[in-house]
């Protein structure tokens, strides 16, 4: 599999336009965020730990953008109006926001009656009501300029169900419904809202194939494309693209970017 970052210089379709990308510290988040400058975006990195953000924010400004880390916890709404705040008072303007924050439970199994009231409000709490945080206090900024984009991250799970861990399936399934909420109401402001359900070679799942070869091998001839998706190149390219302004006439989606895996949905 070729995850090398090219060399090659892409069209700046985001020039000039500010995004905000929760939970960028790492993994999809900061592919996410590469991507965006890569292509002319001023990014807005928003992490929990504000280390990771800022080693975040310097690989960004490496591909030639500006960059600014905010540390931020998304289950704080005063935490994420600082965030919008900053980015806003940094760049002039605030185009584009991603919720991508996860809570780092959310890809372990656990069985229904494994869960405690306090695992399930947890996870809730960074990937749905932080979805909301986000979408409350960005509203004005990404109405703005008619034209904003508020991405969200779903996931397949949200509609055909995971086992053994229902809290994820749920919340998922809640974006889902966000999502498509949101598109109706922010029409006609101009902001479009999407979703994407991607499918990325994190490193916990390298890790976990690394120990798990023949299941690594069974999970990827599921893939029409014959791989997962690198994070930046393929993830964080595809969130870019939907930005740009060529895709402003496509809102209330659920977006596939995982190689085919599934395509019923």
């Amino acid at each position: 599999m070729n995850n090398q970052i090219t060399n090659k210089r892409l069209p700046q379709i985001l020039e000039g336009k500010t995004a905000l990308i929760t939970g960028a510290g790492g993994g999809v988040g900061r592919g996410i965020a590469l991507a965006m400058a890569e292509v002319g975006a001023n990014v807005g990195i928003a992490a929990r730990r504000g280390s990771t953000g800022e080693d975040t924010a310097q690989l960004s400004r490496a591909e030639g953008g500006q960059a600014l880390a905010i540390e931020t916890d998304v289950t704080r709404l005063d935490d994420v109006c600082r965030a919008v705040d900053a980015a806003v008072e940094q760049f002039g303007r605030l185009d584009i926001l991603v919720h991508n924050a996860t809570h780092g439970a959310s890809g372990h199994p656990k069985r229904l009656e494994d869960f405690s009231d306090g695992d399930w409000d947890e996870q809730l709490a960074v990937d749905l009501a932080g979805a909301h945080h986000c979408a409350l206090t960005a509203f004005d900024a990404l109405s703005a300029n008619g034209s904003g984009r508020l991405i969200l991250l779903c996931s397949s799970f949200g509609l055909h169900g995971a086992s053994l861990n229902p809290a994820y399936a749920a919340i998922k399934g809640g974006i889902r419904g966000l999502t498509k909420a949101l598109a109706r109401e922010w029409g006609p402001n101009g902001v479009t809202v999407n979703a994407i359900s991607p499918s990325a070679l994190t490193s916990g799942a390298a890790a976990f194939f690394a120990m798990n070869p023949s299941l690594r091998d069974r999970y990827i001839a599921n893939f029409p494309l014959g791989r997962m998706g690198s994070e930046r190149e393929d993830v964080g390219r595809a969130v870019a693209a939907l930005c740009g302004d060529g895709m402003g006439y496509v809102t209330g989606q659920i977006i596939q970017v995982d190689g085919g895996l599934y395509t019923a949905v």
